[in-house]
C-alpha cells in the first residue's frame, strides 16, 4: 500500500511540474522572438535612415570665368566635418568639379561673421601640415577638356568670410588672388578669384572632443 501511495504521489507531482516546464519554454520562445523583432526593427531604422539632400549654390568667377557648379553628386562623401578648432567642407558635383574649404580658428564656433585674411597656401610646408594659426584654405578643382585632366585653383592672398553658420545653412564669401596648384612657379601666376558659396541642408560629421 505504501509503495502504491508513493507512486501515486510521484505521478501527481510530475503532472503538476510538467505544464510549468512547458510554459517556461514557451515564455523563452516568446522572449527570444521579442528580442529578434526589436533587433530587426533597430536594423531597419538604421538602414532606412537617409542623408539630407544637400544643396550647394556657387556664384563665383575665377580668372574671369564663371564657375558653374552642378548639383551635388551623392556618390561622393559630401560632408562638413567639425573639429575643435577648424571646419572642413568638400563637395563634388555631377561633372567632377570640387569645392574645398578649410577654416582654422580656435573661436570658429563663437564668432559669426568671421574673417580669415591669412591663407594656408602662404604658410611653410611644415606649418601647412599642422596649422596652428587662424587661416583658411579655399580651392576649386575644375575638370579639364581632356578626359581625366584636372585644374586646381586655390586662393593665395585675399579674404575668406564665414558670413553665416547655422544648422541648416552656411554662407562663405571670398575675394583675392589665386594660383594654379601643381604648376611650376604657380604662385608667380596669380589671377583673380571672388564669389559666394551657399550650402543648405547639409550633413555633418562631428569629431569634436
Amino acid at each position: 500500500m505504501i509503495i502504491i501511495r508513493t507512486k501515486i504521489l510521484i505521478l501527481f507531482a510530475m503532472i503538476v511540474i510538467l505544464p510549468g516546464c512547458g510554459n517556461d519554454k514557451s515564455n523563452t520562445k516568446i522572449k527570444t522572438n521579442i528580442v529578434k523583432e526589436v533587433s530587426t526593427q533597430n536594423t531597419k531604422d538604421v538602414k532606412t535612415k537617409t542623408k539630407k539632400n544637400t544643396i550647394v549654390t556657387i556664384d563665383a568667377t575665377i580668372e574671369g570665368d564663371e564657375i558653374v557648379f552642378d548639383k551635388v553628386n551623392p556618390k561622393h562623401s559630401n560632408l562638413i566635418v567639425l573639429f575643435n578648432d577648424f571646419i572642413q567642407l568638400k563637395y563634388t558635383d555631377m561633372n567632377g568639379m570640387i569645392v574645398l574649404v578649410h577654416l582654422y580658428d580656435s573661436e570658429i564656433y563663437n564668432k559669426i561673421p568671421n574673417s580669415f585674411e591669412k591663407q594656408v597656401a602662404t604658410l611653410s610646408r611644415s606649418e601647412q601640415a599642422n596649422v596652428k594659426v587662424k587661416s583658411s584654405k579655399l580651392s576649386f578643382t575644375i575638370p579639364g577638356t581632356k578626359p581625366g585632366s584636372l585644374h586646381i585653383k586655390e586662393l593665395y592672398n585675399g579674404e575668406v568670410i564665414l558670413k553665416e553658420f547655422t544648422e541648416e545653412r552656411i554662407v562663405i564669401l571670398f575675394e583675392g588672388k589665386g594660383f594654379p596648384v601643381g604648376v611650376n612657379n604657380g604662385k608667380g601666376k596669380l589671377f583673380s578669384m571672388q564669389g559666394k558659396i551657399v550650402i543648405e541642408n547639409y550633413n555633418t560629421y562631428d569629431s569634436r572632443r
